[in-house]
């Protein structure tokens, strides 16, 4: 974690936590509509879901509160909760599929007993889209924010998939010819945040259904800035093993803008590093990576359509 992401952490927390007064112990049952197969649980100053959405959010930070007892807790097996707060905090009551309801500590003990009910997310039918040439977006993108997003709650479909809704400046298009200057699109990914959200610049690749903008799922190349102007990005080692190497635009030296380097921690696995970051694609140093070699967008653009994206159905 950086310097500047603990520092951000700290300051979320004083914010969050600033109040006034004597702390209470605010004590109550906190039911839903499962009769108890789910547990519903309380939130101080609704921390946790601000935080999962914050720019600077953090695993670890996130890991932290979330096993906090003054910020977050749980009900037990006969549905009640205590927790500690001021008179001028708010709890806030959640429950998978159910809707969260927020309350102010002040107005909680006023009550004569607290009971609070969270009433269920009324779901929709999912009806497939069957569109059979969907169109396709590529282009070289900015990042402007990639965030968390509610998924639609259906009754007949169920996805183990995280839902993201992203927005990006176009800098250049490669194929497709979107016409805006930004793009708004919805990504879809069953292990977190999205790779290519870990970059400023990326090739992506969206494609169009039934009139939505949809990420094709895990497919992007992160890309940098050339000393001739153009982009480019570096070898990719494990791709390039999956490729028929007579059908593709081999690998080329590329001079970067600025360098462009990959490092690990001491606990990285050799093997992997090397496979990852191959000589002489690679100079190496311990386990620091920086890239001498690399293909120009338009070439990763012809290596995709020959390949991943020819087997997904959009090219023949």
């Amino acid at each position: 974690m950086s310097n500047m992401n603990k520092l951000f952490f700290l300051l979320f927390l004083l914010l969050s936590f600033i109040s006034y007064g004597q702390k209470i112990i605010v004590k109550g049952i906190a039911i839903d509509t499962t009769n108890g197969r789910n547990k519903v649980t309380i939130s101080l100053n609704d921390t946790i879901r601000k935080y999962s959405k914050s720019e600077d959010f953090d695993f670890d930070n996130y890991k932290s509160l979330y096993e906090n007892k003054d910020y977050y807790t749980t009900v037990n097996k006969e549905n009640k909760f205590k927790i500690k707060a001021n008179l001028t905090d708010s709890l806030t009551f959640s429950s998978w599929r159910h809707i969260s309801k927020s309350y102010l500590v002040s107005d909680l003990i006023s009550m004569p007993e607290i009971k609070i009910r969270l009433e269920p997310e009324v779901c929709e039918e999912y009806v497939p889209c069957k569109e059979e040439n969907p169109k396709l977006y590529i282009f070289i993108g900015e990042k402007i924010k990639v965030d968390y997003a509610k998924r639609k709650y259906y009754c007949n479909r169920i996805s183990m998939d995280s839902k993201f809704d992203a927005k990006y400046k176009i800098i250049e298009n490669l194929y497709g010819d979107y016409k805006n200057e930004t793009i708004d699109f919805v990504a879809y990914d069953h292990y977190g945040k999205p790779g290519f959200s870990e970059y400023d610049n990326v090739i992506l690749y969206v494609a169009e259904y039934c009139g939505e903008l949809y990420h094709v799922k895990y497919q992007y190349n992160n890309v940098y800035k050339t000393k001739d102007g153009k982009w480019a990005s570096p070898y990719q080692g494990f791709d390039y093993e999956k490729l028929d190497s007579l059908n593709i635009k081999k690998p080329i030296k590329i001079e970067f803008d600025e360098e462009v380097t990959f490092e690990f921690g001491k606990g990285t696995d050799t093997l992997w590093f090397q496979r990852r970051f191959p000589k002489p694609y690679y100079e190496t140093n311990g386990f620091k990576a920086k890239a001498v070699y690399g293909n120009y967008a338009i070439d990763i653009f012809e290596i995709m359509k020959k390949t991943i994206l020819k087997t997904r159905g959009y090219f023949e």
